[in-house]
């Protein structure tokens, strides 16, 4: 390439390229909308109005059912009734059941009662569509999971009356939202769990947005074949298969792939701010996305359906990603390892090729497009945590925050191309893909499903740097085939970055900076020309850091549409021991609520933790604490083993906290341990819980040391007394209860 040493102004390309880039990266998530019900309808066949009159008769009043209730009871015996319209047969699983977790270092107890109807021949092979239909006490559960069910009708009336060539079982769980009670007990317990080889799970974490399908087992081949059998707007990519396999988020799909099955697993998770709120309700529930997530289901069933058994044909681990949602690229993982190293061998080549100047700047330049965008995106982060209050300021207004990490990642791209002044720009755009190349292949040993992220791009890029050695035109060259492989990389890393937003959140809004800076850097070098004076620019963008940073620091962090999670929590510990706390986490209480009350950030007594809490009078209608009976002890060298029973009369819910002391090695539900159990392999401090009308009394069974230890019940009732009326009027209208909701609880310490 022939080089010019007169200082250029940058071109009206990569003026244009550089507000292309920033647009494109905040505005990502226009990319994924799901598909209208007309859409959803036409291609599949799934008919999103039915299933939100389904929904909308099943919920009635909305009002909130955790499992074990009287509002649960409720909705279920509607759902029972939208069953039998449609012309089958439910069945009723009752069950109290127990599930343990190393993990988190506890044990879940709950009566669930699961909905279970078939369809098509008896025997093997079925496909199981899952949902659950519990709610959390703060919401009503539009969203999660009644989308998933009123989903799960829908496609039982597809089938209503279809000769299918195999099974298809339903199962609607009950205590999803205590820990996947309804699940446990159907692969530990159902006759019908032994026939189930494909279950199709559907969830929400949110009130819209796109299904995404974010969860297979392992290997994937047969789960990805029957998802894109179909025709079908399906979102999905392996990188996030991946990345959920190593969160500590559970769904009912946890344990059918403890069980071995092939899953697939959907859910919408936007925004994350109505998900477990008063806000998840059909007010704000998006048609579109109950469309787009029971359309993909029905596809993915329609494919399992249609595949042929393979007699002992192993199964195949693949890497996939949709484009835009259109239609999804599968390859084998080795392919995904061959596009990768064919591109970072040909940008090597192209690299050393382009004559003795500017090596070592050109090969660091990506390193620095990476560090400023990082380092200006934490630096920016930090300093807002410090200026605002908000654990979560980016909640209403997201555009603030990406605004200002996209930014920040354009100036670190500007910035390593101001430091490649001089080059030959095949040298610095071949550097870029030696970083790019290099970083999938590092990260595809942690995660080799990331590697369909960037291995189309490589391949793109690899066939131009190979190019270089011909006698085509290098300009034309980097032009055609530079931007065509920033062009491949983008379709595919911007929708994951979106989601990676919504579901983390922009407290690592830095580190997705920096991986947008060295995707702007692979975009613009192809406009770019190594004489362009970049000061000016760079200057302009540092403007845009700057302003966008103000933004941010001023910027509406909750409204009523998306609230700051607020719960009041009525702690009874005794005549001297009572307290009004707010959670989660904490963050400060409202000017409001800090008049009504002196709220301060404090360790509470026989509390959890340090606190946001206030001095509280006490609670009416708390109940009386709850009490544990031994029933039997036996003892030995190691320890003892005790049949307890817990007693907490009036609760809705009751917690114990057991402390490391106690040296807890099993824990088992039921009075024999039939309702399942966990074993314990170091001690630790354990919480167990047991939820609903059937906690009234509660048998446990005990490994533990020799040594007594001061147990701490805590005894929940839910919803406030009178006492409380001035602080809830003071809640302001972006504030919302979230999760277990507000709530009386009584705590005591007992020796065990």
């Amino acid at each position: 390439m022939t080089q010019t040493h007169r200082p250029a102004r940058p071109s009206i390309q990569l003026i244009l390229g550089l507000l292309a880039l920033l647009l494109a990266f905040c505005f990502k998530g226009g990319l994924t909308a799901p598909p209208s019900i007309s859409e959803t309808l036409a291609t599949t066949g799934f008919d999103t109005k039915a299933a939100i009159g389904r929904l909308t008769r099943i919920l009635g009043d909305e009002r909130p059912h955790p499992v074990d209730s009287p509002a649960n009871d409720l909705v279920r015996e509607r759902i029972l009734r939208e069953i039998k319209t449609l012309g089958y047969t439910p069945e009723v699983r009752d069950d109290f059941a127990c599930r343990g977790s190393k993990r988190f270092g506890g044990m879940s107890c709950a009566r669930v009662r699961n909905i279970l109807l078939r369809a098509g021949p008896s025997g093997g092979g079925a496909a199981l569509i899952a949902s659950h239909y519990d709610s959390v006490p703060a919401g009503p559960g539009a969203g999660d999971d009644g989308a998933g069910v009123a989903a799960t009708l829908e496609i039982a009336a597809r089938l209503a009356g279809r000769k299918l060539s195999k099974p298809v079982i339903f199962l609607i769980t009950d205590g999803e939202e205590v820990g996947l009670l309804g699940a446990t007990s159907f692969v530990r317990k159902d006759p019908w769990a032994k026939d189930v080889s494909f279950p199709i799970n559907m969830e929400a974490r949110g009130t819209g947005g796109p299904a995404i399908m974010f969860q297979t087992s392992m290997p994937n081949g047969r789960d990805i074949a029957a998802l894109t059998a179909m025709p079908v707007r399906t979102i999905a990519n392996s990188m996030a298969a991946d990345i959920y396999r190593t969160l500590p988020n559970d769904t009912d799909a946890t344990e059918f792939l403890g069980k071995g099955y092939d899953v697939v697993n959907f859910a919408f998770i936007n925004p994350v701010a109505r998900y477990h709120t008063p806000r998840d309700s059909l007010a704000y529930l998006e048609h579109a996305s109950v469309g787009h997530m029971g359309g993909a289901a029905l596809a993915a069933l329609e494919g399992h359906l249609a595949a042929k058994p393979e007699a002992n044909a192993p199964e195949a681990q693949v890497i996939y990603s949709d484009v835009l949602g259109r239609f999804m690229l599968v390859l084998p993982v080795a392919v995904g390892y061959a596009l990768l190293g064919f591109g970072l061998l040909a940008a090597l080549f192209a690299y050393v090729r382009s004559g003795p100047t500017g090596a070592a700047r050109a090969m660091l330049a990506p390193l620095v497009a990476l560090l400023v965008a990082g380092g200006v995106g934490f630096g920016a982060l930090w300093l807002i945590d410090q200026m605002r209050v908000e654990s979560q300021w980016w909640f209403a207004t997201p555009m603030a925050g990406r605004a200002l990490v996209y930014s920040s990642g354009l100036l670190g791209a500007l910035l390593a191309l101001w430091l490649c002044r001089g080059i030959v720009a095949t040298r610095v755009l071949a550097g870029a893909w030696i970083w790019v190349t290099g970083l999938f292949l590092a990260l595809s040993i942690v995660s080799p499903g990331s590697m369909i992220l960037a291995a189309p791009s490589a391949g793109i890029a690899g066939i131009g740097f190979l190019l270089t050695a011909t006698k085509v035109d290098r300009g034309l060259l980097l032009k055609t085939f530079g931007l065509a492989a920033a062009f491949v990389l983008m379709v595919f890393i911007l929708p994951a970055l979106d989601f990676a937003e919504v579901g983390l959140g922009l407290g690592l809004g830095w580190a997705f900076g920096a991986v947008g800076a060295l995707l702007m850097l692979c975009a613009l070098v192809p406009v770019w020309q190594p004489n362009t004076k970049m000061a000016g620019v760079s200057f302009l963008t540092l403007v845009v850091v700057s302003g966008t940073l103000v933004w941010a620091v001023f910027a509406k962090a909750y409204s009523p549409d998306i609230p700051r999670p607020l719960n009041v929590q009525h702690l009874h510990g005794g005549e001297a021991e009572n307290a009004w706390v707010l959670g989660p986490g904490d963050e400060a209480a409202p000017s409001p609520m800090q008049a009504i009350a002196p709220f301060k950030l404090a360790p509470l007594k026989n509390g959890d933790g340090t606190r946001v809490h206030a001095t509280a009078p006490v609670p009416t209608g708390a109940t009386v604490p709850a009490r544990i009976e031994i029933l039997s002890e036996t003892k030995s060298a190691e320890g003892r083993i005790l049949k307890l029973r817990v007693l907490p009369p009036g609760a809705d819910e009751v917690v114990l906290s057991i402390p490391k002391e106690a040296q807890v090695r099993r824990l088992s539900g039921g009075a024999n341990g039939e309702a399942g159990g966990v074993d314990f392999d170091k001690p630790q401090g354990l919480g167990l819980r047991c939820v609903g009308r059937s906690c009234v009394q509660w048998d446990l069974e005990v490994t533990l040391g020799t040594t007594p230890a001061s147990w701490i019940t805590f005894a929940t009732v839910r919803g406030l007394g009178p006492e409380a009326t001035p602080l809830i009027k003071a809640r302001p209208p972006w504030a919302s209860p979230v999760q277990g909701g507000d709530k009386r609880v009584t705590n005591q310490s007992q020796k065990i």
